[in-house]
């Protein structure tokens, strides 16, 4: 008991000479570049005393909070980081409670890379492919195989995968994952479709994985009936069930008419656009209210964290708060209207978005090019569309730092994966549907 209350002693004294240390840190950093309010957590290896965020560096710089309790120090960062770099974490003035040894937390932490899927149509009647792409190493892997792949959604550990059936109808697999690919040893869960024959499409799920929904035309009578959003709890009993026009998802209901519609970022809401064009948030399982945000005739998509939508209305675009419902305008600097064709925007952050912009050429055809607005400037962004190509999507990877523009074209769909600052290629594949564009609305299309 004599020694260990010594030794305990010279540890105490030592750390009241030297100040706390460094023991571990702990951070996802996948969850780093595609997730806002994502945490490094310092642990040091004694309790230390409240850490301001005037203490905390980070280089290169990021936007950041701080909280500490314990032994640990949390920097939550606001938003996505870049991917694949290191960020620096300086701590200063680290003092445990009651001592006055100051001493200094650092670490460097490597943000994780990125892949993107796609769906690359099989050639000569062989089935359609979804594959996996690195930006940062050439080729690619074979994620699942399947004839009629028409859309796709991620979910946390696998996929569910829309396919036409042929003669109007449609099916819907759910594809369990290992190591990113299929995972043939558990078997592929075929969703029960809500009539004998009809036909789906606009696939999107939950960043949770907790449910997805999609929009149903019952043909079984030979005719459309019951058009409308459905929605699949996957915590429950799988089973598509219509979301009503009151917002609730409830079996047997006329489901609510849709003609944009898409999850709102890390949440289980979705934001619709009736056909009626009203603006309605739902909660897809269920659990709250419906809320009435007024009408648009188009939404553009969702900026960062989700709680702010881009929408077209019939006086212009407005930036649409989710939380409160208030609108502000968006910045159209002059540069990024003077054109005779103006198309979708793709919101990358407040006051920061790409739009498609075009002239129509003497025969006819589109000549489409990308403009980046940053609040009240505007500039083309430097990258080339073929002639003879048509731009399909444009897409920004979760963190707004690259962007994905698909083209087709009579060679063939490509997606070009480019710097969404300079246009600068990263990578390409031939293909079409790419996962960053399922949390874009779909449905009709700007025009």
């Amino acid at each position: 008991m004599t020694v260990l209350a010594v030794v305990a002693a010279l540890a105490a004294a030592a750390g009241s000479q030297q100040g706390p240390r460094l023991r571990s840190v702990s951070y996802d950093a996948g969850d780093l570049v595609t997730r806002p309010a994502q945490r490094v957590i310092l642990t040091a290896n004694q309790a230390v005393q409240r850490v301001p965020a005037s203490a905390v560096r980070v280089s290169p710089a990021a936007p950041f909070s701080v909280t500490s309790s314990g032994n640990t120090v949390a920097v939550e960062f606001a938003g996505p980081l870049a991917y694949d770099r290191d960020y620096t974490l300086t701590v200063r003035d680290v003092r445990a409670p009651g001592q006055s040894a100051a001493s200094e937390l650092r670490t460097t932490i490597r943000t994780g890379n990125t892949d993107v899927l796609a769906v690359v149509p099989g050639a000569d009647g062989q089935p359609d492919s979804i594959v996996r792409r690195s930006l940062d190493a050439a080729g690619s892997r074979t994620v699942y195989r399947a004839r009629g792949i028409t859309e796709y959604a991620v979910l946390a550990r696998s996929l569910v995968v829309l396919r036409d059936t042929g003669r109007g109808g449609s099916a819907i697999d759910v594809v369990p994952l290992a190591r990113g690919v299929q995972d043939e040893s558990v078997p592929v869960e075929r969703i029960a479709m809500p009539s004998s024959v009809g036909s789906a499409k606009a696939l999107h799920a939950a960043d949770d994985g907790s449910s997805f929904g999609f929009v149903y035309a019952d043909t079984s009578s030979g005719r459309s009936e019951d058009v409308g959003l459905y929605v699949v709890d996957l915590t429950g009993t799988h089973q598509p069930e219509p979301v009503a026009a009151d917002g609730e998802p409830t079996p047997g209901a006329t489901p609510i008419s849709v003609a944009q519609w898409a999850y709102v970022p890390r949440t289980a809401s979705a934001l619709v656009r009736t056909g009626t064009d009203d603006l309605v948030l739902v909660d897809m399982s269920g659990r709250t209210d419906a809320v009435r945000l007024g009408s648009a005739t188009y939404l553009h998509g969702f900026v960062g964290s989700g709680t702010t939508a881009v929408v077209e209305t019939g006086t212009g675009i407005v930036q649409l708060d989710l939380t409160n419902g208030e609108r502000t305008d968006l910045p159209a600097p002059a540069a990024s209207t003077a054109t005779s064709y103006l198309g979708r925007i793709a919101p990358i952050a407040d006051d920061r978005y790409l739009r498609v912009v075009g002239s129509v050429r003497p025969d006819g055809t589109l000549s489409a090019r990308l403009v980046r607005v940053d609040g009240e400037r505007a500039s083309r962004l430097a990258v080339t569309v073929p002639d003879d190509a048509s731009i399909t999507a444009v897409c920004p990877s979760p963190n707004g730092q690259f962007v994905a523009l698909a083209t087709q074209s009579a060679d063939g769909a490509l997606v070009s994966v480019v710097d969404a600052t300079s246009g600068a290629l990263e990578a390409s594949l031939a293909g079409t549907a790419i996962d960053w564009c399922t949390a874009l609305p779909t449905g009709d299309e700007v025009g």
